[in-house]
């Protein structure tokens, strides 16, 4: 799976709609220097989990802080993990391309249930 920029509100809203996509955005600037180091974590990450229905998606705070303003992102970098139009976690600093991937799979709806899920149900 590629990586791709939002631009749009009406991106957002898709991914936060209940019938959005399990995807990870990297909140970022082009001034930021842990975004930079982390740009080819991301792409990385992406490219590992190319097979996998969680979408890798990128927004520019700079060209896009009303969208950003949004998330309520202060810190840069800055991931956020949603599935099912619900934000599942926030990641903020420059992560490892295993740390990615470790969020990826978290929200993966293809992964198969956890232990206590297994041991408890629901």
């Amino acid at each position: 799976m590629t990586v791709k920029d939002l631009t749009t509100q009406a991106e957002v809203e898709a991914i936060m709609a209940p019938d959005g996509p399990a995807a990870l955005i990297d909140f970022w600037a082009g001034w930021c220097g842990p975004c930079k180091m982390m740009a080819p974590q991301f792409e990385a990450a992406a490219e590992e989990m190319a097979d996998q229905p969680v979408a890798f998606y990128k927004l520019d705070t700079e060209n896009y802080p009303a969208l950003a303003r949004a998330f309520n992102v202060r810190s840069l970098p800055t991931l956020i993990a949603v599935r099912e139009g619900q934000i599942q976690e926030v990641a903020i600093g420059a992560k490892s391309a295993a740390q990615i991937v470790s969020l990826a799979q978290r929200i993966n709806p293809d992964r198969p249930p956890g232990f206590f899920k297994k041991l408890f149900g629901g």
